[in-house]
């Protein structure tokens, strides 16, 4: 199968559920920070339900009238404890509120939400989410969890916004034997309850977005490995049906391959301390921090590689390790993995490839149904589509051919350990400006106003007209301040010139021989629609 197949398909989102993570929060959520997800779930396979309750630590930070947090409406709750105590509270709307009247300002206190029922199935995962009930091929429960589009509040309550990622969190869930549960950071326990059930108890430590914070449960095979990453030790886990186990071995090879690259390029893989999770899973593939939700069947691209797996294992720098706080900058996670794909394609292939991968896998799949950068409180349903992937990895591409290389990957290295700048470990699109313009020593707006925050591609006025012995083509932006060179190749009387023109909003003349063609931009450089007048 192509990788630009691929692409398409995984990069569509879909909104079966009528529901959606982000959008503006409330004054009420605005005035509390989550601090740690304690979720203790039983999963019932059988009757496709769960049930359980989870512990919610936060600090208050702003005068509130309620607690307000995110659960589908559809679960039954049958109790609100707050510190211990149970509290009045009223679940409509898909939203929890709880008075807030006796609490006070800058207390961290603890909610507990108990509650059971039957999630939303995914209709088509991962891009339409909820629970995928399925069976391996020896009749075993095969259950996997997708909520990245419509949010986290379809399986716990939660503060779902990505604005918000707790410091750590606890997975406990309970299945029958002998079945096992896969999660984020390290497994803790498995607590045997001396009858059918038993209980896997994950944990991370890390900063965590609430959609990462996931769970698969099947019959696995553990397959391990220690990788080298960066002179230290990173354990390696794939969570395999043995139905799959015969390709387990080589799909950690290329984990082991990509690690090195990654590294190379952006630095220590970010969780090392935890580990690189794989989960066998029966939808396509998802990038849960630490555990990489993975349903590619093993299948290589033209090009001998798994495209999967190398764009999920992306997201551990690009999307876990420096996440946004608004949807709106959702470019910033999907670009940047896409465009870390034809970094590896140049490392292992050389730059034609690289230049390829722009020309033949990208441009003509751009849809340009929205700018990649929308107005802030922007929802998953509103970002979604192939604009935040596809564009935003041709931005950074642009980018590079306009800054040069040396301040290119300053500023690539430079954005992603820039965590510190930003509240929350958080960044955003203005972040990633601010850090090229004091790179480059260079206000490039004119650039990023175009390619960011319009839908359109700028306009390249192209103007012919003929002499006694040459023909004289003139070219200028129509959009005002714009500046991009633009590289023209034509035939001279030397043989063929490529030459690389400042082309601004001001008409620019090229002398060519009479009646001889010039091609613009011959390399597929550049992200513009071309307006001839001859």
């Amino acid at each position: 199968m192509k990788t630009v197949l691929l692409v398409i398909s995984f990069f569509s989102f879909a909104f079966s559920i009528d529901v959606t993570s982000g959008g503006k929060l409330s004054k009420n959520q605005q005035g509390i920070d989550i601090k740690h997800y304690d979720i203790r779930l039983k999963v019932d396979s059988k009757r496709k339900m769960i049930s359980g309750y989870t512990d919610i630590k936060m600090k208050i930070i702003d005068e509130i009238r309620f607690i307000e947090l995110d659960l589908l409406k559809s679960y039954f709750i049958s109790k609100i404890k707050v510190d211990g105590v149970a509290t009045p509270f009223k679940h409509r709307e898909n939203k929890i509120f709880i008075k807030a009247q006796d609490i006070k300002l800058n207390s961290t206190i603890v909610i507990t939400v108990e509650y059971k029922g039957k999630p939303p199935v995914a209709e088509n995962p991962p891009w339409s989410g909820g629970f995928t009930w399925s069976k391996s091929k020896d009749g075993y429960p095969w259950v996997g969890v997708s909520c990245q589009a419509n949010g986290s509040y379809l399986w716990y309550p939660s503060k779902e916004h990505p604005s918000d990622e707790p410091q750590g969190a606890d997975i406990h869930i309970t299945v029958t034997k002998p079945l096992s549960v896969a999660s984020n950071g390290l497994l803790k326990k498995v607590t045997d309850h001396k009858n059918k059930w038993h209980t896997w108890h994950w944990s991370t430590d890390y900063n965590i977005n609430p959609y990462n914070i996931n769970f698969t449960v099947g019959s696995f095979d553990v397959v391990e490995r220690i990788i080298p990453s960066l002179g230290k030790p990173l354990k390696t886990q794939f969570y395999v049906l043995n139905e799959n186990i015969a390709g387990s071995e080589k799909l950690l090879d290329q984990a082991e391959v990509f690690i090195g690259f990654f590294t190379r390029n952006f630095g220590q893989y970010p969780w090392i301390n935890e580990k690189l999770g794989i989960v066998n899973t029966p939808y396509w593939g998802m990038e849960h921090q630490t555990i990489i939700a993975y349903g590619n069947e093993y299948k290589d691209n033209e090009k001998g590689y798994d495209f999967l797996l190398l764009h999920e294992m992306a997201h551990e720098w690009w999307g876990n390790y420096l996440s946004v706080s608004d949807w709106s900058d959702f470019w910033i996670h999907e670009g940047f993995a896409v465009y870390s794909e034809a970094l590896f394609i140049e490392e292992k292939y050389g730059f034609d490839e690289y230049n390829s991968f722009f020309k033949k896998n990208l441009l003509k799949k751009i849809p340009q149904y929205k700018p990649i950068v929308l107005d802030r409180n922007a929802t998953m349903k509103q970002v979604a589509g192939l604009d935040p992937y596809y564009k935003g990895a041709f931005v950074l591409h642009m980018l590079r051919y306009l800054i040069g290389d040396e301040d290119f990957f300053k500023v690539i290295k430079d954005f992603l350990h820039s965590k510190k700048m930003a509240h929350d470990n958080q960044v955003s699109t203005s972040d990633f400006i601010d850090i090229v313009h004091n790179t480059t020593g260079e206000n490039i707006d004119w650039f990023f106003e175009v390619y960011l925050y319009e839908k359109k591609y700028p306009i390249l006025i192209k103007n012919i007209s003929h002499g006694s012995n040459h023909t004289f083509v003139e070219l200028s932006w129509k959009n005002k301040g714009f500046a991009m060179p633009v590289e023209v190749i034509y035939k001279s009387n030397t043989g063929f010139t490529q030459k690389k023109l400042v082309v601004t909003d001001e008409p620019i003349m090229i002398a060519i021989p009479q009646y001889n063609q010039i091609k613009i931009d011959p390399d597929k450089r550049i992200l513009l629609t071309l307006d001839k007048k001859e």
